[in-house]
This record gives structure tokens, C-alpha cells and sequence, in this order.
């Protein structure tokens, strides 16, 4: 029994059930550790805090259902690997850069760059006219080695010549440092908005997972200073190596 469980054993005269009690128990030893790690076997669990095997199987399940550990024959029950926090969400920045901040080792892989007719969906988020052009952007995008984001993105050619992206380098440049670089593009703000999608066979297949895998997809559009949108991007995460951070401060009166 690893010495995290030495001193700590379950209530028994509260009605909180014992097997929540356990699983808080086990997700408390999980989260204390930086790198996967085996849980206690049932026999072990059953014995250190004298409960049924019933009770450990339902506390192991709820663990496998929210995607906390994994249980193998062989291993028995194991962590899953710790998932990447994104400032995403609040942070206007490239994923080169804040990859590197954590200390990873950031990859991109460019699928396809091309000047594209696009769909009516992008045309009305890029103000762009019937007839006019897009540059097509995908991206498989990940760290040390794993990809953890498919992003496509759509960028109106016309403005400020944003058509010739398709020759720059990609795979190793920021594309809005070279948008403001290159293109004088101010960039100003961006909206964003996160739902859960299952994964079609095209994000399966880059991202690694099964079809109908969950995956956290997030629609972008950004803008100018003054408001032109130069940039529609389609992303999907995978939900079980991404976490995104929020930061919220007090609206002041």
C-alpha cells in the first residue's frame, strides 16, 4: 500500500457514501502526483479501509468514467497522464508561446495552405463578398511529440495582400506575429466560444482517438482595432489532454 493511504481511512458514521468518500480519496492521491501513477489494487483498497469489493468498483468506475485512470489486466488501475492547462480562453497569445512557457516542447504540422472559394459560414464571419477569396489554413498542432489540437483557419485574402500566407513558413512561424509583421495587421481583439463535439473521422484520425471521442471545439473569430475580421478558426482539442483556465476579476462599480 503506497504510504499516501498510511493515515487515512473512510468515515463510516457520516452519510456521505463510502465509496465517494473513497473516490475523493483515490482522486486526492492521483492529483499529488506529477506523472501517471497505479492506484492500489481491490484486494488492497478492500483491506486497508474494511470495505466491500462492491464499494471499490463503484469508487473505480466513477474514476473511469470521468477519465481519471484507466484499468488494465495486467497494471490494474492507472492514472491517465495529467492534462495541459490552456490559458486559451483568456490569453491572446501564440501556442508556440505559451507551450513554451510550460516548458514543452511545442510541434506543428501544416495539412494544407491554400487560397480556397469558402463556405457561405466563413464568407458571413469574414464580411467576405460572393466570389472572394480565403486562405485555408489546417494545422495539427501538439507537444513532445503528441498532437493535442487540429485547428482550421480561414483568413480573408484580399485584406492587407493576407492571400500570399500561402507562401510563408508556417510550420515554423506564429501566424500572428507574421500577420503583424509582415502584413501590418493591428490585431485587436477576438471572440471565442467552447463546446463539446464528438470527433468525426477526419479529427479522429489526426487527433489520435477513437471516432465520437469527445473533444472541446472552439470557434475564433478575430478582429482588428477597428473591427475588421481577419481571422475564422475552427479548433478541436482533445478532451482528455486539455484543460482551459478562466480567469475572472470583480467588475468595478
Amino acid at each position: 500500500m503506497h504510504p499516501f493511504f498510511a493515515n487515512r481511512m473512510l468515515d463510516k458514521n457520516t452519510p456521505i457514501p463510502l465509496y465517494f468518500q473513497l473516490r475523493e480519496l483515490l482522486l486526492e492521491f492521483i492529483k499529488s502526483n506529477a506523472e501517471s501513477v497505479n492506484l492500489p489494487t481491490e484486494q488492497q483498497l478492500c483491506e486497508h479501509f474494511d470495505v466491500s469489493r462492491s464499494t471499490v468498483r463503484q469508487a473505480l468506475r466513477e474514476l473511469v468514467n470521468e477519465g481519471f485512470i484507466e484499468r488494465h489486466k495486467a497494471k490494474g488501475s492507472v492514472s491517465t497522464p495529467k492534462k495541459l492547462e490552456q490559458n486559451f480562453l483568456s490569453i491572446l497569445e501564440s501556442f508556440n508561446d505559451e507551450m513554451q512557457e510550460k516548458g514543452l516542447v511545442p510541434t506543428t504540422e501544416v495539412l494544407d495552405l491554400s487560397l480556397v472559394e469558402p463556405p457561405e459560414s466563413v464568407r458571413n464571419a469574414l464580411n467576405l463578398k460572393d466570389g472572394e477569396q480565403a486562405v485555408q489554413l489546417i494545422r495539427l498542432r501538439g507537444t513532445n511529440g503528441t498532437s493535442i489540437v487540429l485547428v482550421h483557419t480561414f483568413l480573408p485574402a484580399h485584406f492587407k495582400n493576407i492571400g500570399n500566407l500561402i507562401h510563408e513558413d508556417l510550420t515554423n512561424n506564429s501566424l500572428y506575429k507574421l500577420l503583424q509583421k509582415n502584413y501590418a495587421v493591428d490585431i485587436g481583439w477576438t471572440r471565442r466560444s467552447i463546446e463539446i463535439r464528438s470527433a468525426g473521422e477526419f479529427e479522429a484520425q489526426y487527433l489520435q482517438v477513437p471516432p465520437k471521442s469527445p473533444l472541446q471545439y472552439i470557434e475564433t473569430i478575430s478582429r482588428t482595432e477597428d473591427g475588421t475580421p481577419f481571422e475564422y478558426s475552427r479548433a478541436y482539442y482533445r478532451g482528455d489532454l486539455n484543460a482551459f483556465v478562466i480567469e475572472i476579476r470583480n467588475k468595478r462599480l
